[in-house]
């Protein structure tokens, strides 16, 4: 009895069921992987002494093949490297042309303002040159006006003077002829 709990003990029932079930279960001493084109690990091992039978050849062979494997990880590493250090190229340069492209811009409508602030400051100072200019010629109209006046008002002092010096002429010859005329009685 005690053996037969032995082997029970490992098995359990549920599980002995499943795999009579199961049609995928070991059946007997056969190789699972033998079906399927493996084969076991130590295949070229010697099965008495455990030792490797490969000739050098073959180990030469092996590592050749591992090393050209090797070699063509790693080339294939260098190009996605390589190719994925491009796209970050590609993609910084992209970048930097946009930020280009959004300075550029910022700088073309601030020059295009400051050219249309510097136009706006043109025609101001022309529009107040041009009523400095009216301002100016309105001066000069009212200067002129005023020197004509004044040489009209000189030349009518100067006729109103000549006229009084020919009147006071006048005067002095007709107060002289009274004067002498006085003189003249007063002496007879």
């Amino acid at each position: 009895m005690a053996s037969q709990d032995k082997e029970q003990a490992g098995k359990d029932q549920i599980s002995d069921e499943r795999e009579e079930r199961n049609p995928f279960t070991e059946t007997g001493k056969e190789d699972v992987t033998a079906g399927h084109g493996e084969t076991e690990p130590f295949a070229e091992t010697h099965e008495h002494k455990g030792v490797d039978t490969k000739k050098p050849e073959d180990i030469a062979e092996g590592l050749a093949a591992k090393r050209k494997r090797i070699e063509m990880d790693t080339e294939a590493r260098r190009k996605a490297k390589k190719k994925k250090s491009k796209r970050a190229l590609r993609k910084k340069q992209l970048k930097k042309q946009k930020r280009d492209y959004k300075h550029s811009l910022k700088l073309l409508n601030v020059l295009d303002k400051c050219i249309t602030d510097e136009q706006k400051n043109e025609e101001e100072e022309e529009r107040e040159e041009e009523e400095l200019i009216k301002i100016f010629q309105e001066q000069q109209k009212r200067w002129y006006r005023y020197r004509s006046l004044r040489r009209e008002r000189l030349r009518a002092m100067k006729l109103l003077r000549e006229q009084f010096v020919k009147v006071i002429k006048k005067f002095e010859d007709y107060y002289r002829g009274v004067f002498y005329d006085e003189d003249n009685e007063f002496d007879n």
